[in-house]
Formats: C-alpha cells, sequence, structure tokens
C-alpha cells in the first residue's frame, strides 16, 4: 500500500531505511514531542519497528507508513492511525513525526491529510482523533489545517516527556455525502 501526494510517498518501512530512521527520530527534538518514542532511540528499537510496520503492511489495510520524499524515496519521517490514544479510547488516533531537517516544508500536514483521506476512504473509519504535547504548538497548528478540532482536553493515562498530565484533544468526522 502506497500513497502518493504530490510531493511525498507514504509507504511501509524498509529494512533500508534503518539508519535514516535511528537518526532521525534519535534526536531528542523529535523524541520531546512524541511521548511513545524511546528515547535514545537504537538500532534495535528501529529493526523492531520496522518488522512491526512491514507486518501491518503484509495485512492488507495498513495504518502505519514511512514518509518519504516522493523524488528520492527516502525517509523523512513517519504518519499512522494507530497512535496512542493518550487516554485509553478505542478511537482511531492520528499519530506522525518529521524528522527536524524537514520542518517548516509543509510535509506533516500533506503526509497527515493523506492519512486522513485514507482512513475515512479506503479504512471507513468514522472518526479520527489526535492530541498533542500542550507545548507543541506546531504540532497543533497542522492537525487545525488538516481540518481537525480542539475538543477539550484529556486526562493522559502516561505524562509527556514534560510531565503534562493533561493535552489537547482534536478531532475530525467523517465527511458527509455531498449534496
Amino acid at each position: 500500500m502506497v500513497i502518493e501526494t504530490p510531493r511525498l510517498r507514504i509507504r511501509s518501512y524498509r529494512d533500508a531505511d534503518l539508519a535514516d530512521l535511528v537518526a532521525l527520530v534519535g534526536d531528542w527534538e523529535i523524541a520531546r514531542w512524541v511521548g511513545t518514542i524511546p528515547h535514545p532511540y537504537t538500532e534495535a528499537d528501529g529493526r523492531e519497528w520496522i518488522a512491526r510496520v512491514q507486518e501491518n503492511h503484509a495485512t492488507g489495510r495498513p495504518r502505519r507508513f514511512a514518509i518519504a520524499l516522493k523524488k528520492t524515496d527516502r525517509l523523512i519521517g513517519g504518519v499512522g492511525l494507530d497512535g496512542t490514544t493518550g487516554d485509553g479510547s478505542e478511537e482511531p488516533a492520528l499519530g506522525y513525526w518529521l524528522g527536524q531537517p524537514y520542518w517548516g516544508n509543509g510535509y506533516a500536514r500533506e503526509a497527515a491529510a493523506a492519512v486522513i483521506d485514507y482512513g475515512f476512504r479506503t479504512l471507513g473509519l468514522d472518526t479520527i482523533r489526535a492530541y498533542t504535547d500542550p507545548g507543541n504548538a506546531a504540532s497543533q497548528k497542522v492537525l487545525l489545517h488538516c481540518g481537525l478540532q480542539n475538543v477539550g482536553e484529556i486526562e493522559l493515562l502516561k505524562p509527556t516527556h514534560h510531565g503534562e498530565r493533561r493535552a489537547p484533544l482534536f478531532r475530525i468526522s467523517r465527511p458527509g455525502p455531498s449534496a
């Protein structure tokens, strides 16, 4: 399963992505905003993640993807619809990360929008949620730009890397039929 956007290829992780994955995710600037990423991030962590995503793609209805530049097919981040919900909800959760060298180019917005569309059109999801560290204004901006709405706060089961116990919650519902 591959989703293409004007600039990105959203695909399964490949074994050849390991070095880029470890280098990008191993950056504290990434891990500090994504509570589920261990820090430091090791090659063993990367191999385990790649295998998990490859297994997910083998099911035929994947929810986890690598984000790669279309021109080079080089890994720049990750996106998925099986992110942590933060509070134990069963609702599908959007999660993403982007390597710091690629920030500020609209790639996170492009990838998130494509995966949201995939979730509604291909997976038949009715709603998608996301939450962010309260201090991650850039991620909140991405979510709002992709059509999610801030619907309040959640009490986190596990505090963020910054020790926050509450986080803003965002949600989007599948669009209804056009008139």
